[in-house]
């Protein structure tokens, strides 16, 4: 695999500074230098690693730890919280970011964070999915980690030149900024939803094929069984276990609660949401693997078992960048995680619907949050048609540089929607202006600052995959294909 043969970021930083933009240099971990790499000692990315995955079993460590060392982009999907703090002491470049381009941002970008599911009106859609890193912040971040997972992809799929993947990057970033200019003055993003319709390149194809190969029948089928008479998880899937009945009678003395939080329109149904069966969800995700996670099925609008629906229930706790953003951002993320007769610690999960409920069209209706104990959960339906799209079909430049273009359109229409017209207590300001303003008659420059920090990242990312795929080669015995789905 090539190295990306870019400007690294400290040298990026300091021409930042340079051109009149402060910023504080960030600490170099163990892989910035070469002669630190590999096996490192006290203080190195694998410290890091290790000591924020120490409270996962060791089951679900070692699954994790080996699914990250199977390559570059798998560790950079495990490791959002070493992305923030690489950036952390990054100026917000006055030409392009201050306090008036906040945004709720999905916070762990990558290419497979983007993914087709269902709308509320059932239609298979494709957009930004998973925000359990949620925030708000610079528009910049989701950009530029966007940014850093194209790079990423190009450098594993096919044969692209250096320049190949700087038009990916190019397109991503252009498509960004036109989208946005496009919205300014209308607010045509809250209608736009992406489809079979009116995607192109291989997109269109895939959500064709998302809505042909998918049911909410083969869903129930393969996760749930009718053998006893009843609907209920089947008890031969080694990615379900059955709960302990404390923990079965805790989800349901928490379930009103959360029953409350979700739309009008499906808990004034009664009978709706009684729960049916419930099953802990194992090996699911990569960065969040581990975390507690429980699937339950729940009877649905009648009581036919194939109108069933599975929710899936997640903890959640602080978002890997909190800690990294501004005072002003993190009084915002503080704010919009805060609901009314709710209490304080459910502000984690409180946090995650919101963000959903800002970034996307047609959020899920069963969208809610409960908290068992003092640990908040996020309660959202896993829709019969998810899917994330396959990036190992990205061997073409026709293919990747169009899908390129619609990831940066998915994004600003999705920042766009996520501005004054969903809250304007928490986002005063109309994103798409602010950001046409600071870029019109800027969009070379803005585009080369993207590729300079999607190359930093990059080569940051590889430097950091191949000590800690080292590290789990000399340290742990990996099974043939690591068990995450």
């Amino acid at each position: 695999m090539r190295q990306p043969a870019r400007v690294p970021l400290l040298l990026v930083l300091a021409t930042w500074a340079s051109a009149g933009c402060t910023a504080q240099t960030p600490q170099p971990r163990a892989s910035d230098d070469p002669d630190r790499a590999g096996k490192s000692a006290s203080g190195s990315v694998i410290d890091r690693i290790e000591a924020r995955d120490a409270a996962l079993d060791s089951s679900d460590r070692t699954n994790k730890h080996c699914a990250m060392a199977e390559s570059p982009f798998a560790f950079f999907r495990g490791t959002a919280f070493l992305f923030w703090g690489d950036l952390a002491g990054a100026p917000r470049r006055e030409q392009f970011g201050d306090a008036d381009t906040r945004i709720w941002l999905q916070g762990d970008l990558h290419a497979q964070n983007y993914g087709a599911f269902t709308d509320d009106d059932g239609v298979v859609i494709y957009d930004l999915d998973d925000f359990d890193e949620a925030v708000i912040g610079d528009y910049q971040w989701d950009v530029w980690r966007m940014a850093t997972s194209i790079a990423l992809v190009g450098l594993s799929q096919g044969d692209f030149s250096d320049g190949q993947i700087d038009d990916f990057l190019d397109a991503f970033s252009e498509h960004y900024l036109d989208t946005m200019a496009d919205y300014r003055g209308n607010g045509d993003e809250k209608d736009r939803i992406f489809t079979k319709s009116n995607t192109y390149g291989l997109l269109d194809n895939f959500l064709g094929d998302v809505e042909d190969d998918n049911s909410r029948a083969r869903m129930l089928d393969k996760w749930t069984s009718t053998a006893s008479g009843a609907r209920v998880f089947r008890s031969d899937m080694g990615d379900l276990e059955p709960v302990p009945d404390a923990l079965f009678d805790a989800l349901l003395q928490a379930w009103p609660a959360y029953v409350s939080t979700t739309a009008r329109s499906v808990r004034e149904q009664p009978g709706y949401f009684d729960i049916k069966d419930i099953a802990r969800r194992r090996n699911a995700g990569l960065g969040s693997l581990g975390v507690p996670r429980y699937y339950a099925l729940i009877e649905g609008a009648s009581s036919d078992d194939d109108d069933d629906r599975i929710l899936d229930v997640k903890q959640q706790g602080q978002a890997a960048g909190y800690v990294h953003l501004s005072p002003g951002a993190r009084a915002l993320t503080d704010a919009a995680s805060v609901a009314a007769s709710t209490p304080a610690a459910a502000a984690p999960a409180v946090r995650v619907v919101t963000a959903y409920r800002a970034l996307a069209k047609g959020a899920d209706d069963h969208l809610g949050w409960l908290l068992l104990g003092s640990e908040a959960y996020s309660v959202r339906e896993r829709s019969p048609y998810k899917e994330t799209f396959p990036i190992e079909l990205l061997v073409s430049v026709d293919r990747l540089e169009k899908l390129a273009e619609q990831w940066g359109d998915i994004l600003a229409t999705a920042h766009a929607r996520a501005d004054r017209d969903f809250r304007d207590d928490l986002i005063a300001v109309s994103i798409d202006t602010e950001i046409d303003e600071r870029t019109d008659g800027h969009h070379s420059e803005f585009r080369a600052l993207v590729r300079e920090v999607a190359w930093a990242q990059a080569a940051q990312v590889q430097a950091d995959h191949a000590s800690f795929a080292a590290h789990v080669a000399d340290t742990l015995v990996c099974p043939q294909t690591a068990a995450i789905r």
